[in-house]
């Protein structure tokens, strides 16, 4: 608990005594995403590539980057027990794959369109600056937005709308300089690894929805420390931990203006 405290009063302290005028380290924090993406995206390319077979191999060197197998051979046990938990695990890869970065949409949308393409067709909404209306799919199922990069539109609040979203799909969500507005509520895969990732993308964000989320912790809100201008903080105690509650109490002290609003299990937020 004292170690909770210290990140939180560190926090705080350069805050309030950054030599970096207009938040530039901020700014900088932003900028850096989509490169970061880009950069992990050719990584796993070139780690893919690294094994994949080409002509004139020697069939007898292992395609690994070491001379003799790191890990032991896994089969797949498809005895009648463990098909489901097969097929379950197999359907999360599939989810994860299908979330991935990837560079050429950011390219050519830019990466407040690509968001929101990545957002909208997977279920949620979005709002972009300027605007009182939220965008999202109609009846069936179709919604219009430009094809290629447009700088009038700037994503000002995304809605999750507690669809499948995975730390892999996170990564979608980077260079969004002007969001402001941010709702993960019922995200149930959002864990305290992806809250720090949110966290440090977007430290200029108000409002933070988080709701739900049975995976994030109170070791998770510590990294909340970073976001500043944060004024609205939901939450769920899903263990109903003591921890929890003063963590939120001591982002509340460390923040000004922020008020955490905390839920207990099964109960939904008032209008």
């Amino acid at each position: 608990m004292l170690a909770r405290r210290l990140a939180f009063a560190r926090g705080k302290q350069l805050c309030k005594h950054s030599c970096f005028p207009d938040d530039a380290l901020a700014q900088i924090a932003r900028s850096y995403g989509v490169e970061h993406e880009q950069r992990q995206h050719e990584w796993r390319e070139n780690e893919v590539m690294s094994v994949m077979p080409k002509i004139g191999d020697d069939p007898e060197k292992p395609k690994r980057f070491f001379w003799f197998p790191t890990a032991a051979l896994k089969e797949t046990d498809l005895a009648f027990g463990n098909i489901l938990r097969w097929l379950k695990y197999n359907k999360v890869q599939y989810i994860k794959l299908c979330q991935s970065f990837h560079p050429m949409r950011h390219e050519i949308l830019g990466p407040d369109l690509a968001t929101a393409h990545f957002i909208i067709h997977r279920g949620g909404r979005i709002r972009f600056k300027g605007n009182t209306y939220w965008t999202e799919q109609n009846k069936k199922g179709s919604y219009e937005l430009p094809g290629k990069y447009d700088p009038r539109y700037m994503l000002e609040a995304v809605d999750v709308n507690g669809f499948d979203l995975y730390y892999e799909g996170l990564s979608n969500l980077c260079g969004l300089t002007k969001l402001k507005w941010l709702s993960l509520k019922d995200c149930k895969n959002i864990d305290d690894w992806g809250l720090d990732k949110i966290s440090a993308e977007f430290p200029k964000l108000e409002y933070l929805d988080i709701s739900g989320c049975e995976k994030i912790t109170e070791r998770g809100l510590e990294s909340l420390y970073r976001m500043m201008n944060l004024k609205k903080l939901i939450v769920t105690n899903h263990n109903k931990s003591v921890a929890f509650e003063l963590s939120c109490f001591m982002l509340e002290d460390c923040t000004p203006g922020l008020t955490c609003e905390i839920l207990m299990p099964g109960e939904k937020l008032k209008d």
